[in-house]
């Protein structure tokens, strides 16, 4: 017992001197997510601003980021769920002798070294270039009559379950490449030159895919509602029909897009000592926008 409470102590303390290390690195990733979302939300809205380095915003971005990716894993093991459902009466129907032979195959395709390195890389290429890189054609949304010609368009404008569920697929995509991964770095079967290449191109392009998912979230998620402001002054009325929405604020400086009954749009900044801001409701602005013009004509569900 006293050998047990002895290396218990041992553990706890050594994990208390690291403690501020962890700290700081956690800090760091939750202001670089954080950043990574405010970039590209402005940059979907099409506002021109520089972003300060510090900011407070960046680390409530990241932890809304955070949990929102946590929040993911329930979807995911859903699906997984579905698929091993599907599969498991065609994999019960297999001869026990035919499901032998294809689990030596597997077993022996997956030893050589350069087999799962080589797919792991075909794989995070084809999800990157296909899927996480599509929300780069969502730039300066807000100052657009039309949406892009694109199938990622039906996701800007589908309904709140849908879009979870594909945030979802693209928090599965990534996870399969990291256990990918994972499991050819604890088999250690990257021996040869050529296969230690690609696993360090996989292990680059896992980094690229963590990345583009708060990315995706900026574009896709966090810039579906805007607050809708009554007036944006307290001296100047709004004119008939005239609708605005609060996009951004900092200390200096209050944006905000303006869209009259003609659908001339504007984005609008306004010092802030000189700014009034009297949020009346939240709305769905790509709905509010988009809603019934594109994607072959599909109201927006939402």
């Amino acid at each position: 017992m006293p050998e047990f409470w002895n290396g218990f102590t041992e553990k706890l303390g050594s994990l208390a001197g690291k403690w501020t290390a962890y700290a700081a690195f956690g800090s760091f990733l939750l202001y670089l997510l954080g950043y990574l979302t405010f970039r590209f939300q402005l940059s979907t809205y099409g506002v021109a601003t520089n972003l300060d380095v510090f900011d407070e915003k960046y680390l409530f971005a990241g932890c809304r980021f955070a949990v929102y990716l946590v929040t993911a894993v329930p979807s995911i093991l859903i699906l997984l769920l579905v698929f091993v459902a599907i599969g498991y009466l065609p994999y019960k129907l297999v001869p026990t002798s035919l499901r032998d032979r294809i689990s030596r195959w597997a077993m022996s395709w997956s030893a050589v070294p350069l087999h799962l390195p080589l797919l792991g890389v075909v794989f995070a290429v084809a999800l990157i270039q296909f899927v996480l890189r599509r929300c780069f054609l969502f730039g300066n949304l807000l100052l657009r009559k039309q949406l892009p010609d694109d199938w990622s368009s039906y996701v800007l404008l589908t309904s709140d379950g849908e879009l979870t569920l594909y945030f979802s697929s693209l928090v599965a995509g990534t996870l399969l490449t990291g256990a990918i991964l994972v499991y050819v770095l604890r088999r250690g079967t990257a021996t040869s030159s050529a296969s230690r290449f690609w696993m360090g191109s996989l292990v680059f392009l896992f980094a690229v895919e963590f990345l583009l998912l708060p990315v995706n979230y900026g574009v896709l998620i966090s810039t579906q509602q805007l607050p809708r402001v009554a007036e944006l002054s307290a001296s100047d009325k709004s004119p008939e029909g005239q609708l605005a929405w609060l996009v951004w604020d900092n200390k200096d400086a209050i944006t905000y897009f303006v869209r009259d009954a003609q659908d001339q749009r504007a984005i609008v900044t306004a010092p802030r000592k000189d700014a009034r801001v009297k949020i009346v409701a939240y709305d769905d602005i790509f709905c509010v926008l988009f809603g019934g013009n594109n994607v072959q004509s599909r109201p927006c569900p939402r």
